[in-house]
């Protein structure tokens, strides 16, 4: 029901122009100009260089041990409290929260 009503508001919206003797168009010009994302770049930049040394600190931080591989490994085979598994497991968070970011902040 309130989205029968809301295409209804939407369409009477679009239709009916409201007298404003030029309000708007005064408003519009006052109004500062919008400033360019000339750093959108610099965001990417920043969110991939982080990803960057969270990954390499996990596997400075993983025990000497077990190896990444050995990591995957132990996950495919339902094992993930094994030391490489965990150090696996935090390399590929990080990855993943840095995808997560990226994507949200596209405009």
């Amino acid at each position: 029901m309130s989205d029968a009503l809301d295409r209804i508001l939407r369409r009477d919206a679009r239709e009916a122009a409201l007298p404003d003797d030029g309000f708007s168009a005064r408003v519009m010009q006052s109004l500062p100009p919008r400033q360019q994302a000339a750093r959108g770049w610099l965001t990417s930049v920043l969110v991939f260089a982080s990803t960057a040394v969270g990954a390499a600190l996990a596997v400075a931080l993983s025990p000497a041990a077990g190896s990444m591989l050995q990591g995957f490994y132990d996950l495919a085979q339902s094992r993930v409290l094994t030391q490489g598994a965990i150090a696996a497991l935090a390399i590929s968070a990080t990855l993943l929260v840095s995808v997560v970011i990226l994507a949200s902040d596209l405009e």
